[in-house]
């Protein structure tokens, strides 16, 4: 059994199409949902939440685990849950007012007030997920997405498929399909894909914003590798450099 855990808006899609496909191409069973609901004969779970019951599965398994910096987490959901067609983005709720969410990050007036809501309700959710994962669990593989989106050698994933327990006269078919779903192929341009560049914040990041991410999130960034112990970047006494 396979475990494929992302988290909202880091790379979700991607990573569904491509163990979707290599289902399709190696004849067994994908299922995308609650670990609980999956049929018993599925060769991979995928969680866009990595919510896995590890102590329910009763058969041995390997998994992935992707994780994105939390500053392009926000700037990708904000520009998203714009236009979004999801249907929890159009639920009413009485936290906004009964206005829905996509109504209520629309109706902000400027970009960084969009952010920051989107720092202050979904993105929140999204980042406290990826500090609560347990990144010491010997069973999974840990990969960043910045790193995933530029493996244009396709040495890492050669080693996620290795390490999941594919054979090694499958691997050239896997990479192939690896390849045709990556973004620097040319072959896929999904519709929800705005950018998909990494480091995005450094181009949308006040220091009002930065100052406020410390404040709700503390030291998530170098818990999660994204900056250095006492990096310049947790100073909020002015604006992000190009080089931090």
């Amino acid at each position: 059994l396979q475990l494929v855990g992302t988290h909202h808006k880091t790379g979700s899609a991607w990573m569904t199409d491509v163990f979707r496909q290599i289902c399709e191409y190696r004849g067994t069973l994908f299922f995308s949902g609650w670990q609980r609901d999956a049929p018993a004969s599925c060769v991979v779970i995928f969680e866009d939440h990595s919510k896995f019951d590890l102590a329910a599965l009763a058969v041995p398994f390997r998994g992935l685990h992707m994780i994105r910096d939390p500053r392009d987490v926000i700037i990708s959901g904000a520009f998203y849950h714009r236009h979004a067609a999801e249907k929890w983005l159009h639920r009413r709720q009485w936290r906004f007012g009964l206005k829905s969410y996509q109504t209520a990050i629309n109706a902000c007036p400027t970009e960084e007030e969009a952010l920051l809501f989107e720092m202050e309700n979904a993105a929140s959710h999204t980042i406290r997920e990826m500090l609560n994962w347990d990144y010491t669990n010997p069973r999974f593989f840990e990969v960043r997405y910045e790193d995933l989106v530029q493996d244009r050698s396709l040495e890492i994933f050669r080693r996620i498929f290795i390490f999941l327990g594919y054979e090694e006269a499958e691997l050239p078919s896997l990479l192939e399909i690896a390849r045709q779903n990556s973004l620097f192929s040319g072959c896929r341009k999904p519709h929800h894909v705005r950018s998909g560049k990494v480091a995005q914040w450094k181009e949308h990041f006040t220091p009002a914003l930065r100052a406020r991410f410390v404040e709700l999130f503390g030291d998530a960034l170098e818990r999660l590798g994204y900056e250095a112990e006492g990096s310049k970047w947790m100073s909020v006494a002015g604006p992000p450099s190009a080089s931090s």
